[in-house]
């Protein structure tokens, strides 16, 4: 749910302000093929050697240091988006929605932002 989407997406946009479609298409496709290529052309050498110790070792420790990369672009965002006691309790609700519910991600960020939308005329 976090990548690639959200990159495409960005990339797609900064190309489309700086030259129009053509601009959107040309990063888009610039920054998704590559990923694409180098997921699906080795995928048959990593299903024929799944079982590989030392791939599986390689595999969680690049699942490790993804998921450290992440907790820190999540306290850096935090640091920005939570800047008052609304925000505070809206992330923290947003936190236990998601351990204890498995809610889907993007009904979470709508439902947090219509609270926020509810909040602001309280707290402007």
């Amino acid at each position: 749910m976090i990548t690639p989407g959200p990159v495409v997406i960005t990339v797609a946009f900064i190309g489309y302000l700086v030259a129009g479609v053509a601009g959107a298409t040309v990063a888009a496709v610039g920054i998704f093929v590559p990923v694409y290529i180098l997921t699906v052309v080795p995928a048959p050498w990593f299903k024929r050697h799944r079982n590989n110790a030392q791939l599986k070792a390689f595999a969680d420790g690049a699942t490790a240091a993804a998921s450290g990369a992440i907790a820190g672009a999540v306290i850096v965002l935090a640091q920005r988006a939570i800047v008052d006691v609304p925000t505070a309790l809206i992330a923290s609700a947003g936190f236990v929605v998601l351990w204890r519910f498995k809610l889907p991600e993007p009904l979470l960020v709508l439902a947090a932002g219509g609270v926020g939308l509810a909040l602001w005329p309280l707290v402007s």
